[in-house]
């Protein structure tokens, strides 16, 4: 489970902090020339991407756009930033403090504009707002904010104010407290970059700030109004007064045993037993902040029809099981039942301590009254299942949940699921993680898994623990470490990707001699007998023509090595000796691995829009043909290889001096558009992963980590930041403050060659101006993610 939105914002909120400090003095110089870029000039623009994947570290992988002519023009914008907060007498937050919540307000359109600041902010919490100010000289001195508010003069773009809003603590206060300052009004105020750069309504709602565009005539002012309108945004913080108290509280599940109930073959009489303890821990995680580590007590749940506080650890007893005895449970807990359908979450089912009849039971719980104080752990809980109805390999999935409240804290619940050791399902970089409640039933495909089923899962929220059942002679083939993988629709589909090198300016239409890559897979055997004559053989695709003919396949394994090729309907065995495991005990894992070597001119799977896909199938060769037959116990996993995986699209479009679009955003070439001093180029790339979205369980994808867009206009086909007609300034300067992308930092580069980091800085010549941008994305892009970098270019 991801947290794609919260990071994403994150990242953005960062990238205008840098570039906002990156502007200096924040003046804008407009470049002013006597006849300007010569009309019909050309200015063809490609972006590079490089990254790399994460299974193969350190080897670059790399992607050209497709290549645009452009041209562009009056946008107003207006971004919101929470700078800090200081206590004016210094230390901890406490009753009858001063605080001062600073913002940065800029203006991130490309035309000089007016703010209009509101005299009011919003507070939430125990505390008073005071006058409002604001600095036009980055924070050195201060003036007073009417509670009308005030329009500010003309602020160039990319210039900024600072406004300061105090805010007195009650003196009542406690600890624990929160005071949130609201500067704006845009709706949510949550601070995701919703609250960012809006349209402002028609029909303000108060509190407002907001864009003011300039009179005509204003020094560097383009005629006309903005063609995106006015705009608004706002921004808050948050402090806590002293240290609030924080239950770390954790659930840990691991498997206490799996008994076949003496009849291997009959798997509808299996039994699993799970075990759970509970830790408190007295150390608050790594990353967390303002919190301290308090004792764990009650919420409410229904028990014996009364709402009583208890804490509850509940867990949904697994599909294709039922409830196979009480149980257990250590000194000073009660167990509890409940038959309440499992789409009612645990906190809401009705809890009864009388055992209802054992197949009727969807949720077993232990509850307890009174504290576990930090520092405890508590272990001795565990239930046993017994499967239901289980003809075939059937992988058992399942998570726990704990929920209580924090001693002496607000009431807010402590919650937390199994699969990980992070408590109060706090991330793994010590960030608040979810707190909203799932029904508890396991979902490997969005919880992801506790591969090992000893709590070392990783993500956000919990991980799900599973059991694979499996009739005697079944063998488990999937990606590395994960034999139970689960694809698209079985454990027949699951897969592993991975991307080989692409070298640099492959653009879009290019065919590759693409390396040898090797993949790594795993074997087990899930049942309670030995199995033996293992077969590994590569198979044709499902769809035959996925994979391009004459490409090899070499298996290999304790030293053994078999070669294959691929006709375009079959892999013919050519060199080697058929990869044979004799034998396999119950619950062993193997390692083998198959090297794919896909043949010369294979095109681009940023192209094709997909990767090529080979079968290894494992099988029980019953028969001793050496060959795979109907009816022999099989399993198949994909081992998929992309010849890149993050596509690159640039778009361009074309604005007047006005700001009225001429041209919409477009791939290819602009024509019949001449190019006007003044007008502005707006660049749009986007990215996306094209690689297999990640469904199933225990498959290994694609993520894109290390990932740097490159724009350079220096380098051709790149022309937009070189003299071209010789007029004794380059073709576009930079727009202050108009790069933007959604994920990750901007660095600006000046020069020809653009070699040498810059400010972000504009001019009419390449030391004065940016003529290289990079956008450094520091979080994996994920399978089917997407992301874009707009930048803009002022024609000289």
């Amino acid at each position: 489970m991801n947290r794609p939105k919260r990071l994403k914002s994150s990242l953005l909120r960062s990238f205008w902090v840098a570039a906002i400090a990156l502007s200096g003095n924040f003046q804008l110089i407009a470049p002013v020339l006597a006849n300007g870029t010569a009309a019909g000039t050309s200015i063809s623009n490609t972006a590079n991407i490089n990254y790399e994947d994460p299974s193969n570290p350190g080897v670059t992988i790399n992607s050209t756009s497709n290549t645009v002519t452009v041209t562009v023009a009056e946008i107003s914008g207006l971004t919101v930033t929470s700078l800090a907060t200081t206590d004016i007498n210094g230390g901890t937050v406490l009753p009858n403090d001063v605080l001062n919540y600073d913002f940065l307000i800029t203006n991130v359109g490309n035309d000089p504009t007016r703010f209009a600041i509101p005299g009011v902010a919003s507070l939430t919490g125990p505390g008073a707002v005071g006058t409002l100010q604001i600095s036009t000289d980055g924070g050195q001195t201060y003036t007073p904010i009417s509670a009308a508010g005030l329009t500010t003069s003309s602020i160039p773009a990319g210039g900024s104010v600072r406004v300061r809003v105090p805010v007195t603590v009650d003196s009542l206060a406690p600890s624990g407290a929160s005071l949130s300052v609201v500067l704006g009004n845009t709706g949510a105020n949550d601070g995701s970059t919703a609250t960012q750069n809006q349209p402002y309504p028609t029909a303000p709602s108060g509190n407002d700030l907001y864009t003011v565009d300039n009179p005509n005539g204003t020094a560097g002012e383009s005629t006309g109004t903005p063609a995106n309108g006015e705009r608004e945004a706002s921004a808050f913080q948050s402090v806590l007064v002293g240290s609030q108290p924080q239950a770390f509280a954790a659930i840990l599940k691991t498997n206490g045993g799996y008994d076949s109930n003496g009849t291997p073959s009959t798997l509808s009489d299996d039994k699993l037993t799970y075990n759970l303890s509970l830790r408190v821990d007295s150390i608050a995680p790594t990353g967390s902040t303002g919190l301290t580590p308090a004792n764990l007590i009650g919420t409410t749940i229904q028990v014996n029809g009364s709402a009583v506080s208890r804490i509850l650890m509940s867990d949904a007893i697994p599909a294709g099981t039922h409830l196979a005895a009480t149980p257990i449970a250590p000194s000073g807990w009660t167990i509890v039942y409940t038959t309440d359908s499992v789409s009612v979450p645990a906190t809401s089912a009705n809890w009864s301590t009388t055992a209802p009849p054992l197949t009727a039971v969807t949720r077993v719980g232990f509850i307890r009254t009174g504290t576990v104080n930090a520092g405890t752990t508590v272990t001795g809980f565990s239930f046993q299942v017994i499967t239901d109805g289980i003809t075939g390999t059937t992988t058992i999935a399942n998570l726990a949940q704990l929920f209580g409240q924090t001693e002496g804290g607000t009431p807010s619940l402590v919650y937390d699921e199994s699969g990980d050791s992070n408590p109060s399902n706090v991330n793994d970089n010590g960030t608040p993680g979810l707190n909203t409640p799932t029904t508890g039933v396991a979902n490997p495909t969005l919880d992801g898994l506790d591969g090992t089923n000893d709590n070392t899962g990783t993500g956000p929220g919990g991980e799900v623990n599973v059991f694979t059942i499996a009739p005697p002679n079944t063998v488990l083939n999937g990606a590395n470490g994960q034999p139970a993988a689960v694809g698209p629709t079985n454990n027949n589909d699951d897969f592993s990707n991975r991307s080989v090198p692409v070298a640099a300016n492959q653009v879009p239409g290019s065919t590759i001699d693409p390396t040898p890559l090797t993949f790594t897979n795993t074997l087990s055997n899930p049942s309670t007998a030995a199995i033996s004559d293992i077969l590994l053989v590569p198979t044709a695709p499902a769809i035959p023509g996925d994979l391009p003919t004459g490409t090899t396949v070499t298996l290999s394994f304790n030293g053994n090595t078999a070669v294959y090729t691929y006709n375009g309907a079959n892999f013919v065995f050519s060199s080697g000796s058929a990869i044979q495991i004799p034998s396999l005990t119950p619950g062993v894992t193997v390692n083998y691995t198959a090297t794919i070597d896909l043949p010369a001119n294979t095109p681009l799977s940023t192209d094709t829009g997909k990767g090529y896909p080979v079968p290894i199938r494992a099988f029980i060769d019953s028969d001793n043909s050496g060959t795979f037959n109907t009816g022999e116990s099989f399993n198949d996993t994909i081992d998929r290889i992309y010849t890149g995986f993050l596509k690159l699209v640039k778009e361009v479009r074309v604005l007047d001096a006005q700001g009225n679009q001429l041209v919409p955003f477009g791939t290819g070439t602009i024509a019949g558009v001449n190019i006007a001093q003044g007008n502005i180029l707006e660049y749009r790339i986007t990215y996306t992963n094209i690689s297999t979205a990640p469904v199933g369980a225990g498959n290994l994808i694609l993520n894109a980590v290390n990932t740097t867009i490159v724009e350079d206009g220096t380098a051709l086909p790149n022309n937009w930041a070189i003299d071209q007609d010789g007029n004794g300034a380059i073709d576009t300067s930079n727009v202050i403050g108009s790069a933007s992308a959604s994920a990750g930092t901007i660095g600006f580069f000046s020069g020809n060659p653009a070699n040498t980091s810059a400010p972000d800085q504009t001019g009419t010549t390449a030391t004065a101006d940016i003529t290289k941008y990079i956008n450094s994305i520091t979080a994996p892009i994920p399978p089917q993610g997407t992301g874009t970098f707009f930048f803009r270019r002022r024609i000289n």
